[in-house]
């Protein structure tokens, strides 16, 4: 009996001694993406002819003050306001979703982020998620899969058109009509258009097999994947001559996190966008 305790002891202090570190970690990433933001949100320059005053505001961040030597791409496609982002583009959110979950919900979005989706040809979103359908348990879709557990393409993107979300939708008190009410649009620095059609065909091929949502994360990767974590292992398609990965978005090479993909050295901010008390939506972009 003694012995148990002193096993179960020792594992507790472990647990919270990785929950420290863990805590120390995330704290130290999360001071880091804010000085990011700032950084970019200080080279907004207010675009009065766009959007609509107390509701929706536009700032252009210049690719010349910012990341000059960068490949050219539209901000908008086809100039629609309601659609951010160009193909290669990674946008996240460090707002879980299920707000409805007191204290998972924090604890979450904190530790790992809320979500990642890829943007392709006529600004599709390419996504993963991990729900069950009504009639699903969790563990028989983590064993054998779910019938809509795989990886998809969004036809429309969604994260900032503002009607996503109606006032009946239980997630509206905490994010309103949109999406989400903080997110990050993130590009692979010096990528080229011929990388971004490898990466954007690797993601095809996904949506082809229907791979699998990854719930066990750093097991069970061979086949199945989470949203952040396809996110990196697209782009560590592109290899360089002996063979290693040109783009690393996950460093650790452990579980990859959205504070990872908005950290790693090789993406920079391309559009950040924020809701204040007000309720009004502020959007950053590159062009």
């Amino acid at each position: 009996m003694k012995k148990l305790k002193r096993i179960i002891l020792f594992s507790l202090l472990l647990f919270l001694g990785f929950l420290t570190f863990l805590t120390g970690q995330t704290f130290a990433e999360t001071l880091k993406i804010n000085a990011e933001i700032k950084d970019f949100m200080n080279k907004g320059v207010y675009q009065p002819h766009l959007g609509e005053e107390g509701i929706i505001q536009f700032y252009k961040v210049s690719r010349e003050t910012y990341y000059e030597n960068e490949l050219e791409r539209e901000p908008f496609f086809e100039g629609d306001l309601t659609k951010p982002g160009a193909k290669g583009d990674i946008l996240v959110t460090r707002q879980a979703p299920l707000p409805t979950y007191p204290g998972i919900y924090e604890f979450v979005s904190f530790y790992f982020g809320g979500h990642a989706a890829y943007i392709g040809e006529n600004n599709n979103i390419y996504e993963t998620f991990g729900f069950p359908n009504y009639d699903e348990t969790l563990l028989d879709v983590i064993i054998n899969g779910g019938d809509s557990t795989y990886v998809q393409i969004e036809s429309s993107n969604y994260w900032l058109d503002p009607n996503f979300r109606d006032e009946n939708s239980s997630d509206y008190l905490k994010f309103g009509n949109y999406y989400r009410k903080e997110w990050i649009g993130l590009r692979v620095k010096g990528v080229t258009n011929d990388e971004i059609d490898q990466v954007t065909g690797y993601m095809d091929e996904l949506v082809r097999k229907e791979a699998q949502y990854n719930h066990l994360f750093i097991f069970n990767t061979k086949n199945k994947y989470y949203c952040t974590d396809m996110m990196s292992r697209a782009y560590a398609t592109i290899t360089i001559s002996n063979g290693e990965s040109k783009y690393n978005l996950n460093k650790d090479g452990v579980v990859t996190t959205v504070n990872d993909l908005i950290l790693s050295s090789d993406t920079y901010i391309s559009y950040y966008v924020r809701t204040d008390k007000n309720n009004v939506k502020h959007v950053y972009y590159i062009s």
